[in-house]
C-alpha cells in the first residue's frame, strides 16, 4: 500500500484561527480535498489515485498532480515553487466574531490587508480551473455565459451555476411568500432593498494578481442600495477605519441568515466568513462544503470516501464603491468588453461585437 504524503498545512477559517497558538493548522490532506472536487464535480473530475509518489485526479483529458496544492499538470511539476499553493479553507459554520480577536491577530489580519502585502501574492496555476470551467481565457470563459435574472436584477454568470441560483431565488422567495413562518418579513425587506447584483467580470482580486472567481462567472455580490453606514466590504472600511477588522458584526451589513443558508445549501460560500470580510459576495465552491462533510465522516468512524455526493450543500461590485465609505462620487471606469456594470444607467449586455458605450455612473 503506498505511503500517503503528510496533511499540508494551510490557513483555517474557523474559531480556532482566531486563538494566536491556532493560526496555523492541520488543514484537509491532499486525498480529501481531491475526493471533494470528485463529489463536487463528478461530471468533470475522476480517476483520484496516489501515483508517481503524490495524489493526482483527472479533469476532462488532463492528469493533474497535487503538489503540495498546486494542482499541475506533469510538465509543471519540476517547477512548483514558481507558483502559489491553492488554499482550501474549513468553511465554518458561525461568522466569526472580531469580539474573539487578540490584539496580535488583529495586527495579523491588518498585515495581510496591507497594500504590499496583497500585491505581492502570486496567482496560481490556472489549468486546473480552465478544465474545470472551460478554458484558460477570458473568450473561452465568455462563450460559456449566460443572460438571465437574479431577485429582479440582471445578471451575466457561468452556466455551470445557472440552475443553482435559480434553486436559491425560489428558496428566497418561498420565504419571503410565507408570512405566516416568523422572521418572513425580514426576507421580503431584504429583496426590496437589493441595489444592485453583480457577477461576471474578468479580472483579477483587487489590489492583487490573483485571479477573482467573478471572473470565471462565479461569483455574485448583492449590494443594497443604503448601507447606514455600515462596513460590508473590508477594503472599502479601510478607507475609513484603521481598526476596519474589529467592526462588530452588528455593524456590519448582511443578507438574512436564512438567505445565505440557502445559498449554501447551493453550494456557495458566503464572504462575510472570512476574516477579510465581504458581506455582498457569494461564490461557488461546493468543494469546501464537501471538505467539511468527509472531515466531519472520518471523525465519526463513517468511510468518507464512498461514491455519495453531499447535497448541493465557489466581485460583481467591488469597484462600485459606495459614496459613504469614501465621501466621493464614484468615478467613471471603462468597462471591459461583455461585463454588466449594475451601477450604470445603462447596462451592458454582452454581445458578439462587445462594442463600449458612453455612460455615467449614478452617484448614492
Amino acid at each position: 500500500m503506498p505511503c500517503r504524503p503528510r496533511p499540508v498545512r494551510i490557513f483555517l477559517v474557523t474559531l480556532g484561527l482566531f486563538c494566536l497558538s491556532s493560526l496555523r493548522a492541520e488543514g484537509p490532506d491532499a486525498e480529501t480535498v481531491l475526493r471533494a472536487f470528485q463529489h463536487s464535480y463528478p461530471e468533470k473530475i475522476s480517476d483520484v489515485v496516489f501515483t508517481d509518489g503524490d495524489w493526482t485526479v483527472r479533469a476532462g483529458d488532463k492528469i493533474f498532480f497535487w503538489a503540495g496544492g498546486r494542482l499541475l499538470p506533469a510538465p509543471l511539476r519540476e517547477k512548483a515553487e514558481s507558483f502559489s499553493p491553492h488554499v482550501f479553507e474549513i468553511y465554518p459554520r458561525l461568522v466569526p466574531s472580531p469580539a474573539i480577536y487578540s490584539p496580535r491577530y488583529a495586527e495579523y489580519l491588518r498585515l495581510q490587508g496591507s497594500a504590499e502585502a496583497r500585491r505581492n501574492r502570486e496567482d496560481h496555476n490556472r489549468d486546473f480551473q480552465a478544465a474545470l470551467f472551460g478554458g484558460p481565457g477570458r473568450r473561452d470563459i465568455e462563450s460559456r455565459l449566460e443572460n438571465g435574472e437574479f431577485l429582479g436584477k440582471k445578471i451575466v454568470v457561468h452556466e455551470d451555476i445557472v440552475q443553482a441560483l435559480k434553486r436559491v431565488e425560489a428558496a428566497i422567495r418561498k420565504m419571503a411568500a410565507d408570512d405566516s413562518r416568523p422572521g418572513n418579513s425580514e426576507i421580503s425587506a431584504f429583496i426590496d432593498s437589493i441595489g444592485q447584483v453583480g457577477a461576471y467580470n474578468w479580472r483579477a482580486i483587487r489590489g492583487t494578481r490573483r485571479m477573482s472567481y467573478h471572473s470565471w462567472g462565479l461569483a455574485v455580490d448583492i449590494q443594497p442600495k443604503k448601507l447606514d453606514g455600515r462596513a460590508i466590504y473590508w477594503l472599502w472600511e479601510r478607507y475609513r477605519n484603521d481598526n476596519w477588522m474589529l467592526v462588530p458584526l452588528e455593524k456590519r451589513w448582511s443578507p438574512p441568515e436564512r438567505v445565505i443558508e440557502a445559498f449554501e445549501h447551493e453550494g456557495f460560500v458566503w464572504g462575510g466568513k472570512w476574516p477579510l470580510y465581504d458581506n455582498m459576495h457569494f461564490e461557488y465552491r461546493p468543494e469546501l462544503h464537501e471538505i467539511n462533510r468527509l472531515l466531519a465522516a472520518s471523525s465519526s468512524g463513517i468511510s468518507p470516501f464512498d461514491d455519495a455526493r453531499s447535497p448541493a450543500s465557489g466581485q460583481d461590485l467591488h469597484h462600485l464603491y459606495p459614496d459613504d465609505i469614501t465621501g466621493r462620487k464614484r468615478k467613471r471606469q471603462d468597462p471591459a468588453p461583455g461585463v454588466f456594470y449594475f451601477g450604470a444607467r445603462r447596462l451592458f449586455a454582452k454581445t458578439a461585437s462587445y462594442k463600449k458605450a458612453d455612460y455615467k455612473m449614478e452617484g448614492g
